[in-house]
């Protein structure tokens, strides 16, 4: 798929895993990707080789030369990689199992990502209420699981 990238064509990827929720979500949706021509800017998602043969499709939060700062929007923490590391740029995506694409310019998809980049001291807070409202039994069990590892934490 980077070959094909490189060379110049598009491509639809279908979304594997949860680093880019609440707008983004594992096996319902697909990005359309393309080789980078522009300048990369804050606010692209890019598709980057993070280590070797591992790749990620997130959001770039700041650039520094040729230093690049990304976040799933459904991380905490960031990734740091380098201009080189990024295959594709996404152009647009398919949402909700739809064939209609959203274009990265389209008005409310700028207002979403510019809001929630200046969410990010509170993006704990509502993830955990975003992920109990998507699946109440899993966040549960996870909760669960989460709090008695912290217990036999302490008691160590």
């Amino acid at each position: 798929m980077a070959e094909y990238i490189r060379s110049g064509h598009t491509v639809t990827l279908p979304l594997r895993g949860y680093s880019m929720r609440p707008y983004l979500e594992d096996g319902r949706d697909k990005a359309l990707l393309s080789k980078p021509s522009s300048e990369l800017k804050t606010g692209d998602v890019i598709l980057a080789e993070i280590a070797p043969q591992r790749y990620a499709l997130h959001r770039i939060v700041h650039i520094s030369g040729d230093d690049i700062t990304m976040y799933g929007d459904g991380n905490f923490s960031p990734e740091y990689i380098r201009r080189d590391d990024v295959l594709a740029v996404a152009t647009g995506f398919y949402r909700k199992g739809s064939e209609h694409l959203t274009p990265v310019d389209n008005f409310w998809y700028k207002c979403y990502w510019h809001i929630w980049l200046r969410l990010r001291p509170f993006r704990y807070p509502l993830l955990l209420i975003y992920r109990a409202k998507r699946n109440p039994r899993s966040f549960i069990q996870k909760s669960i699981k989460k709090f008695l590892q912290i217990c036999k934490l302490r008691k160590e």
